[in-house]
């Protein structure tokens, strides 16, 4: 008589891999760290803008036209920073729904992300704005005023083109998060 084979056990299934979980406990941590570097600078700023430096620098910036939205953030430099900081703190809340597998936390975190897209391409136009106002008041000399303008357009172009790869990059993780499979594990 001879002696039967034991039968191999089949290997377990490799556990699901959880890079939804890692993703959104990273963002939440970043954003929360950035929320509260806001919300410290908001305090800083609210000493600063009472000094008489910050005084003249504002004056300047107005006797000078500067871009409205700039004199804005120079006058009040605590609310600015505390704009900022409740834009990060949103992103902290989505980012910890995301982490608590909450279905309104990948809604919002996916808009998240398609809104910080965009902001992207609205602050590289912004920031050209502003390099084309400065460049004007600062160089007076055609030869360093087309130097500074070729400065200003690879400038914009390297803001630009980091916003279409993050713009990329942030299209490509939100398509995976609203797949069905993913979408399935949040209630």
């Amino acid at each position: 008589m001879s002696a039967s084979i034991p039968s191999i056990p089949a290997p377990a299934p490799p556990p699901p891999s959880n890079w939804v979980g890692a993703v959104a406990q990273g963002s939440f941590w970043l954003s929360l760290l950035v929320t509260l570097y806001f919300l410290a600078q908001a305090l800083m700023a609210a000493v600063l803008a009472r000094t008489g430096f910050w005084t003249t620098l504002v004056t300047l910036a107005w006797e000078q036209q500067l871009d409205g939205s700039l004199w804005w953030m120079l006058k009040h430099p605590a609310a600015t920073s505390l704009l900022v900081a409740l834009l990060c703190l949103i992103s902290t809340l989505a980012s910890w729904g995301l982490w608590r597998e909450r279905r309104w936390g990948l809604w919002a975190y996916v808009w998240m992300l398609g809104l910080s897209a965009l902001a992207n391409f609205v602050i590289a136009w912004w920031m050209d704005r502003l390099l084309l106002v400065l460049i004007a008041l600062l160089a007076s000399d055609p030869t360093a005023q087309h130097e500074l303008q070729v400065q200003r357009v690879l400038f914009t172009l390297t803001l630009v083109g980091t916003s279409v790869l993050f713009a990329g990059l942030q299209g490509w993780l939100g398509w995976r998060l609203l797949r069905p499979d993913i979408r399935a594990r949040f209630r």
